[in-house]
């Protein structure tokens, strides 16, 4: 603990710029890339991505005096069509209708249109033959759908882009208020920061992501936004003692960063605990394991970017932004001196 409250994080500064600008950079190129050859700038797991499907409806007839489910003659007939049409699904689901039922067959966007089309005849052309054989409601049939998702849907990236754009804006102006311009646009820079090395991780991981990455996109910048809090009260506070007034601009910025490291590291890692164990519990009902490991991984990687960014980060930064704003400040004062001369 007493080596970590003597980081001297403003001598490091361009070491953290260099590591961060690399990832960043790599996260943004591999994003890239990923998006023209890979389906997407993100890892999108299969609960989220776009898919095309198969969706047999059916009424609720017994096939041939069987007594059978009447879902068990249709999966059969479907099985079949796709193996014959040399086509497989990935997630298969079912449920019950009014007068019947309807089973679902989901396939990547990879997957050939003609095959599934001519498996949706095999189909439909087989459940035809079933019902007239049997003289029952010709209501059975299998129809093909492509679905393109955006993750989180649209209209929650829009309304995850315009409060994260509101939040920042009033970051900055509530630093101006109640801090300094100096201390604003290290609170900007780190806004900025973390939001573009959570995406770059994101990116660069192949996070398998679902719609909650809009949510932690929030959560990031929320996080960071309340760490900056903390870490510019610390600045003002100590500038304003007078046993510190002798301090430089690096020692104070040192200081102030070592006195706020252990909530801005412990904040982040509770609230990443916290979603973990929540995201755990909600899996005992969830039917699909990647709905909850993108979420759990998703909120690891922004909170470890937020205790990265505004603990350490952002104060090394902060330092020569607030030395070239004194700098700036005295030549201004100097030359309004010359000039009330």
């Amino acid at each position: 603990m007493q080596a970590l409250n003597n980081l001297k994080l403003s001598s490091k500064m361009h070491l953290l710029i260099i590591i961060s600008s690399i990832i960043i950079a790599l996260g943004l190129a591999v994003g890239t890339v990923c998006h023209f050859v890979a389906n997407g700038f993100f890892n999108y797991s299969d609960d989220f991505a776009s898919y095309k499907s198969v969706t047999v409806s059916y009424e609720d007839i017994d096939f041939s005096g069987s007594g059978k489910d009447p879902l068990e003659p249709i999966a059969e007939i479907c099985d079949k069509a796709f193996k014959d049409a040399g086509v497989e699904s990935y997630i298969t689901a079912n449920g019950d209708t009014t007068t019947g039922g309807r089973i679902e067959y989901r396939f990547t966007t990879a997957a050939s249109d003609e095959k599934l089309t001519a498996a949706v005849e095999a189909i439909n052309a087989e459940i035809k033959k079933e019902v007239l054989s049997e003289g029952g409601i010709q209501f059975s049939y299998a129809s093909l759908h492509t679905a393109e998702t955006l993750l989180g849907g649209g209209k929650a990236i829009s309304m995850a882009a315009i409060t994260i754009a509101c939040a920042v804006a009033l970051h900055f102006v509530y630093f101006v208020i109640r801090f300094r311009l100096t201390m604003a646009l290290g609170a900007l820079l780190a806004d900025v920061h973390n939001f573009a090395l959570y995406i770059a991780l994101l990116a660069l991981c192949r996070v398998p992501l679902g719609s909650t990455v809009a949510t932690f996109a929030v959560l990031t910048v929320l996080t960071t936004i309340i760490g900056t809090c903390f870490l510019f009260d610390r600045v003002r506070k100590n500038s304003k003692e007078d046993s510190f007034k002798k301090l430089s601009v690096f020692e104070l910025t040192d200081k102030s960063a070592n006195e706020s490291l252990l909530i801005n590291t412990v904040m982040p890692a509770c609230l990443a605990a916290l979603s973990v164990v929540l995201f755990v519990l909600l899996s005992i009902s969830s039917l699909s394991p990647l709905a909850i490991l993108a979420p759990v991984l998703c909120s690891l990687v922004a909170f470890v970017t937020c205790a990265y960014g505004t603990a350490i980060f952002t104060p090394a930064v902060y330092s020569h932004i607030k030395l070239v704003g004194d700098a700036m400040h005295k030549k201004s004062v100097d030359k309004a001196k010359t000039l009330s001369k």
